[in-house]
């Protein structure tokens, strides 16, 4: 993104990525609230923003940003390395009520959208597994290959060569709808788990307070952007990645409020908060 809006004729100046990690977040919401609301330093959070909100450990709040652009959303997936004895996800759904709290899976951090994915699907399913956090989805991943974990969750992406490669098995795909990438692997619905699905969406924010004029034209940016040949090569070679585009001020922070409150319940419930 940083690349085609540095174009003439998207922002036509430079576009510098600062990279603020750890923290799940914090650092960079604390670097981008500690600059000036002029709408030269953006913020890029995800749908796990949400959940981390509710943490105590989070320094920054909803009303300190602006919720400018809805990108894209994310789509992941359970697999489990072809060793192990789940041939499908209702093996893992049996397993998990044979023993409950036993079942271990791989997923990002506490808090984490991937978190809640995880314990959301089996609830569904009427059983209990174990989340068993890491730094990061690729960690999980990386871990299911070496069969330290039964199964985890990752990207569609993450998991393609994987699977391809025969060395892991996905289970269910964590979307409404089938993907392309795994036309053969069922959806939580298709199943008999019909609940609503949190996806992953990555988005951009700025200071509040930024002048209208401001926003207008990082929006109209973002708009040609996301019409761009390089937007579309970029959806191309990532299979986990579906544009889900809103710039909707109102319609944006309805949904971030909800999303909030949602991970509130759902923290509060699995004894996070």
């Amino acid at each position: 993104m940083a690349q085609v809006l540095a174009q003439d004729g998207m922002l036509g100046v430079p576009v510098n990525v600062a990279y603020k990690g750890a923290g799940s977040g914090n650092e960079a919401a604390v670097y981008v609230r500690g600059k000036p609301a002029d709408g030269y330093t953006i913020l890029h959070a995800n749908a796990s923003w949400s959940g981390y909100m509710n943490l105590p450990t989070f320094e920054p709040s909803v009303e300190d940003f602006e919720y400018l652009a809805r990108i894209e959303k994310f789509i992941y997936a359970l697999g489990t390395h072809t060793a192990m004895p789940y041939q499908t996800f209702g093996d893992a759904v049996a397993a998990a009520k044979e023993k409950p709290g036993t079942l271990a899976v791989a997923g990002n951090k506490i808090g984490s959208i991937h978190h809640k994915h995880i314990l959301s699907v089996f609830k569904a399913a009427d059983a209990e597994a174990v989340h068993i956090p890491y730094e990061g989805s690729g960690d999980a991943v990386r871990d299911v290959l070496g069969q330290h974990v039964p199964l985890g969750l990752g990207s569609i992406g993450q998991l393609q060569p994987h699977v391809e490669a025969g060395n892991i098995r996905p289970l269910v795909v964590l979307n409404e709808e089938r993907v392309a990438a795994f036309p053969d692997v069922p959806t939580p619905a298709e199943l008999g788990y019909d609940y609503p699905i949190s996806h992953q969406w990555q988005g951009i924010f700025l200071r509040a307070g930024t002048p209208e004029d401001i926003k207008g034209k990082l929006r109209d940016a973002l708009t040609k952007l996301m019409d761009s040949p390089e937007y579309a090569e970029y959806l191309k070679n990532s299979p986990h990645v579906e544009k889900n585009f809103e710039t909707d001020p109102a319609v944006l922070k309805q949904s971030l409020e909800d999303e909030i409150s949602d991970y509130r319940e759902f923290m509060q419930a699995n004894g996070i908060l």
